[in-house]
């Protein structure tokens, strides 16, 4: 009876030290008498409600020029472009102490954990981003010496950029007795694997610590690809003392991955377990820090589950061939040289032809009795100008063109705005049902056991434009909210070609308050065709199949 107290003693002291220990680093510590400066680098202009600072294609300009010694404590940033893409367009860098080469350099949405220039929404401890993906806030604690030099460049070549940024910092009198340690953030990638060979994550000399991973994949094949290990090398080991058990492991997840926040890890984007799937996840390791002396470098196998064409499993562990790309943040006592290349916007993303549908709206086609409305202003679209189809009829259609350019294979998707007063669509491409006129990537509509098996009754052929999230009433029920669905994967010839969406019926929670009536409307903002890079897939497969044969032998 005595070990018993004496083990919960143990316990509530062990509980009672952790907790202490977190309160110090919020509440408890303020009470406490301060030192330096508070100061600020922003947009924000004195004379006027213009403070969104404006960037032509290719323009760099400088956001911040803080004299040291100081620290940053807090960065928010908010950017808009036409582009689509723009969180992979805006480039965000980091010098420190007069360094010639940016110790932070990485693309704007990458850097706060949403790859592939997408946009969501995260909340965890030392990045938040909110407002449906738009608002970026940084509170990565990053001291310098001398001097921090912090620049925003937006790398596209077709479209101009604007940028509201508040770069929070105090400034102290002199450099702290227990030193510096540099913050760093590089983004790598590796849009060429080469069969066998693991993605390197990170790999630099010095002495530091690393405390995060923002990995995301764009994935060439369907079914799971996060088998492989994480692996670490520190300080010049040849056996790695650090060795993982999985992907969505390493991102402490389980079985599979789901989208989800929290203070250290997440998965902020996935999108269905098919060709051309989009994932972006996040670990920072601010309790647990790989800590090293001379050098670490850390890499991750690119192995999971293989399916050959009829959707049949040939291996739960071979190499796969997908396109990944990554954020690594350390901490170091010196200024890192930079230890892979940083790619060009155009490599950084598939070729892609985007439509704003309020542009082109003149174009759609659409049956008797259907109404395209162009509203002047909506805060959830990319322009503000938003394309509203009223219609009050089931059997009702609207036809979008778009041009191929290149023969090839493309997927397919629609932004749709969802709202409390639109139908269910049905889609065709060229005159034909989806599963008809290629492979079906809309939720529901993807068996992994049967692929392009799937009997046509059993194919989803239809979008919701119902707005089922309701994650923030007052927003969601004037402007309804943005959602990038995939349509599915088509083989295109060059030309013009159409998507046609058909009214089939309406969410029952439609029903007009005032005379119970559904209602039928449909909101869209963009139609996005990517092109899929099939170069080198089918031999990857082929010899994909024949290493699971070989193993099973």
């Amino acid at each position: 009876m005595k070990k018993t107290r004496y083990l919960f003693l143990i316990i509530a002291l062990v509980l009672s030290g952790i907790t202490a220990g977190v309160y110090s680093q919020s509440l408890e510590s303020i009470k406490v008498a301060q030192k330096g400066e508070t100061k600020r680098a922003t947009s924000g202009n004195p004379d006027n409600n213009n403070d969104n600072w404006k960037f032509k294609p290719g323009e760099t300009r400088e956001i911040g020029r803080l004299t040291g010694p100081g620290e940053i404590t807090h960065i928010w940033m908010t950017p808009s472009s036409e582009n689509i893409r723009y969180p992979s367009a805006l480039v965000l860098r980091i010098y420190w102490d007069g360094a010639d080469v940016p110790s932070v350099e990485t693309p704007l949405g990458d850097f706060f954990a949403a790859g592939n220039g997408m946009r969501a929404e995260i909340y965890s401890m030392p990045v938040k981003v909110s407002s449906f993906g738009r608002a970026y806030n940084c509170y990565w604690p990053m001291p310098f010496k001398k001097e921090a030099r912090i620049t925003l460049t937006n790398e596209s070549k077709q479209y101009d950029a604007g940028c509201y940024f508040m770069i929070d910092w105090v400034r102290y009198a002199s450099v702290p007795e227990e030193g510096v340690m540099y913050f760093h953030a590089r983004y790598h990638q590796d849009y060429n694997p080469v069969y066998g060979e693991f993605y390197t994550v990170f790999d630099v000399k010095g002495n530091g610590h690393y405390v995060g991973t923002v990995l995301s994949s764009d994935n060439r094949t369907g079914h799971w690809y996060g088998e492989g290990d994480d692996i670490w090398f520190i300080d010049g080991e040849k056996r790695p003392s650090l060795y993982g058990t999985g992907l969505e492991d390493y991102f402490n997840e389980a079985w599979n991955m789901r989208v989800h926040s929290s203070l250290y890890t997440g998965c902020t984007i996935y999108e269905p377990r098919i060709s051309d799937a989009r994932i972006t996840a996040y670990r920072w390791h601010i309790p647990d820090p790989v800590i090293f002396h001379k050098s670490l470098k850390f890499q991750l196998e690119r192995t999971g589950f293989l399916v050959d064409s009829l959707g049949e499993v040939i291996t739960s562990h071979g190499r796969r061939p997908d396109y990944w790309s990554s954020v690594s943040y350390w901490y170091q006592d010196t200024i890192a040289e930079p230890w892979c290349e940083f790619p060009e916007y155009e490599k950084r993303l598939f070729p892609e032809v985007f439509y704003h549908l309020p542009h082109i709206a003149k174009s759609i086609k659409h049956s008797e009795g259907v109404e395209l409305r162009l509203n002047p202003y909506n805060r959830a679209t990319y322009l503000k100008p938003w394309l509203q189809v009223i219609n009050n009829t089931i059997g009702s259609w609207i036809e979008i063109p778009f041009m191929i350019d290149e023969k090839g294979k493309y997927s397919v998707s629609l932004g749709q705005l969802l709202r409390a007063d639109n139908g269910i669509w049905k889609v065709y491409i060229d005159g034909k049902v989806i599963n008809e006129a290629g492979e079906s990537h809309i939720p529901g509509g993807y068996d992994l056991e049967t692929v392009r098996a799937i009997p046509v009754g059993e194919v989803n052929k239809t979008l919701d434009f119902y707005n089922i999230y309701q994650k923030d009433e007052h927003e969601d029920y004037i402007y309804g909210q943005r959602h990038e669905v995939k349509i599915g994967m088509f083989d295109f010839e060059p030309g013009e070609h159409a998507i046609r969406l058909v009214c089939v019926g309406s969410n029952p929670l439609t029903a007009n308050p005032e005379n119970g009536n559904r209602r039928y409307n449909l909101t869209a903002d963009v139609l996005s065709l990517r092109k899929f890079p099939e170069k080198g897939l089918e031999e990857w497969m082929e010899r994909a199949v024949k290493d699971s044969a070989r193993q099973k032998e």
